[in-house]
């Protein structure tokens, strides 16, 4: 099931219209001045705590993560630079709003009603991922969301529920378990994959450098690659700690369930677009309601 895609590398002065059309050819692209290392290193300060939390545990174990990988859910709370800075930025939002949002036109009565639905922040969750970890299984992150899929030859609008942002605490690489991707493989339907006898054919790896960020829709193929043994002298202290951030259309059920994450005395402090990522604002026509009024008044209260 070879793709010939690639994994295109753009920067932001580039134009949205390049991401837009990466994405939908590839599955995939990196930002390669997503944001500086210095503000990846004030976001590592905030997480490293609840990172050397779980140190002394045996990893969580949830689907397709290694039992050794540490992970800190509550990101948005936990991190103010994810929470603005990563996931609050401007062109992954835009993005966002182009693969996710969903408008249709209905009738009531005689009198046609066009509606809104706009994404929400389906998960926001940090993996530390020790050296000895094997490389995931290939797959689609919408599987969450039982997502079907057609072979298609283009792309076509409203294809995915999903949008994904990953953003590297460290430099990654094939040797340290960079993520592995199927360019293309966005297009492919539900029949069984093959990626060669080897399993590597088409898979390319998104090795990122601190400051990039990778962005891919979720019906793209990926996995965690093989992190098979420390890089330095200081395995103790070795990891590759990733932030990686989904958002999904708004009519469908969110991954970590924010009203129960994050108290609203949190997220009053929270600039606007996160307030409403996070379900603070009603999808039109009705979904998402309290009192039969869209819930940011609770907000200012």
């Amino acid at each position: 099931m070879g793709t010939g895609k690639h994994l295109p590398r753009l920067k932001r002065n580039e134009g949205i219209e390049k991401f837009i059309e990466a994405l939908e050819q590839n599955g995939g692209v990196i930002i390669e001045d997503f944001t500086d290392a210095t503000i990846v290193d004030k976001a590592n300060i905030e997480v490293r705590p609840w990172i050397e939390e779980q140190r002394n545990l045996q990893g969580v174990k949830v689907g397709a993560l290694g039992g050794k990988t540490r992970t800190v859910t509550r990101l948005i709370m936990r991190s103010p630079t994810i929470r603005e800075k990563f996931y609050g930025d401007r062109l992954y939002q835009a993005l966002c709003e182009h693969f996710l949002t969903l408008r249709t036109t209905t009738w009531y009565g005689d009198k046609a009603q066009t509606n809104t639905s706009h994404p929400l922040l389906s998960i926001a969750i940090a993996f530390d991922i020790p050296p000895g970890t094997p490389a995931q299984g290939l797959h689609r992150d919408d599987k969450n969301h039982h997502a079907r899929h057609v072979e298609a030859s283009h792309y076509s609008p409203n294809r995915d529920m999903l949008l994904g942002l990953f953003v590297p605490g460290c430099n990654t690489f094939q040797a340290n378990g960079a993520t592995r991707v199927v360019p293309g493989s966005h297009l492919w339907g539900d029949e069984k994959p093959s990626f060669g006898a080897d399993g590597v054919q088409g898979v390319v790896d998104a090795e990122l450098k601190k400051g990039e960020a990778f962005v891919m829709l979720g019906s793209l193929y990926h996995g965690g690659g093989a992190y098979e043994k420390p890089l330095t002298n200081n395995e103790e202290g070795e990891s590759r700690t990733v932030y990686a951030m989904f958002s999904c259309t708004g009519v469908y059920r969110q991954e970590e369930i924010s009203f129960l994450s994050y108290p609203v005395e949190e997220v009053r402090t929270y600039s606007k677009v996160v307030q409403e990522r996070l379900g603070w604002k009603q999808s039109e026509p009705n979904l998402g309601w309290v009192d039969l009024r869209s819930p940011e008044f609770l907000l200012y209260k």
